[in-house]
């Protein structure tokens, strides 16, 4: 028998984190704006939940501020651009190969390195926390 962990997709995201964050429609960078290029806007919209989702169940953060704005932040485009990596361009509109594409770029971005790339990962996560909670997060 095997172990489920949290990043099996077909448990993943956790059942405790049902966080959704407003789409950032404006947003010409960061991940929306960056996935907008490559998938065109309504399934970038779709992929942002998503990744939110994602993102506060790996980094089991419940305050949509923060999310958001990791997802905004110049590593919320990087995760974008890794998505590449999972699909390829004329598979990009095909939602379930770009959910699939999101999830594996995320996941294999936070345990890059093992123990080297989760703490890299995770101290830009709170990076973003730290300056979102002190009300210093100036947008993109």
């Amino acid at each position: 028998m095997t172990t489920k962990t949290k990043f099996d997709h077909d448990t993943f995201p956790g059942e405790n984190y049902t966080i959704l964050t407003p789409v950032p429609i404006e947003d010409v960078f960061g991940f929306f704006g960056t996935m907008k290029g490559m998938v065109g806007e309504e399934m970038a919209k779709q992929l942002w939940d998503l990744a939110s989702l994602t993102v506060s169940t790996v980094f089991y953060e419940d305050d949509p501020a923060v999310v958001r704005n990791f997802l905004r932040s110049r590593y919320g485009r990087h995760l974008a651009d890794s998505v590449s990596f999972f699909a390829k361009p004329e598979e990009y509109g095909d939602f379930d190969v770009m959910h699939s594409a999101v999830m594996d770029a995320i996941l294999d971005s936070y345990k890059s390195g093992q123990n080297t790339g989760k703490s890299v990962w995770t101290r830009r996560f709170n990076e973003i926390k730290d300056v979102t909670e002190k009300g210093e997060w100036i947008d993109p």
